[in-house]
């Protein structure tokens, strides 16, 4: 059996049908119905964990959002995800991000996608170096529209531990 169906074509339509969500791997609708993925009341400590990585997560997003000169609708068009959610990421700490979005920003902004996993909460590791590096920047980070030369190399730092964490 041949497959007739090209990575063009593939593209083609998840470019042109905005109804489609389309997620790396099996369908997210198969992974919950096989308990693929906890919810955060049977987590206990780790719902608070989790809860604390997004909102990292989500101050990482807007901050290299912000050093790249990107508004919202900008970098949901660039990373071809819905700029609501792209909102709630980076404002929202209970927010819990597709992977397929995950995916998208780790593209689009050239980090590891396994570390954007486990610091959006799509993906669980028993990380603390993580874990206390994503909660050091996420603390000193500021909400300025100008990135200052400090927030910058504090980015910097995080991007690159986050580029080093990747096994």
């Amino acid at each position: 059996m041949e497959i007739l169906i090209s990575q063009e074509w593939l593209q083609r339509r998840i470019d042109t049908d905005p109804i489609v969500d389309t997620d790396a791997g099996a369908p997210i609708m198969v992974l919950q119905d096989i308990g693929m993925f906890l919810s955060p009341e049977l987590v206990g400590d780790n719902a608070v964990r989790s809860e604390r990585l997004a909102h990292s997560f989500g101050v990482l997003i807007r901050q290299l959002r912000r050093r790249d000169s990107l508004s919202i609708e900008d970098l949901a068009k660039k990373a071809r995800i819905d700029p609501e959610h792209l909102r709630q990421v980076e404002h929202d700490p209970h927010y819990r991000a597709k992977p397929r979005l995950v995916h998208q920003l780790a593209s689009v902004f050239e980090i590891p996608e396994r570390s954007l996993m486990v610091l959006s909460g799509a993906m669980v590791a028993n990380d603390n170096a993580l874990e206390e590096q994503a909660e050091r920047f996420a603390a000193m980070s500021d909400d300025m529209s100008q990135l200052t030369r400090d927030e910058r190399r504090l980015l910097n730092d995080f991007v690159k531990f986050l580029a080093e964490r990747v096994h």
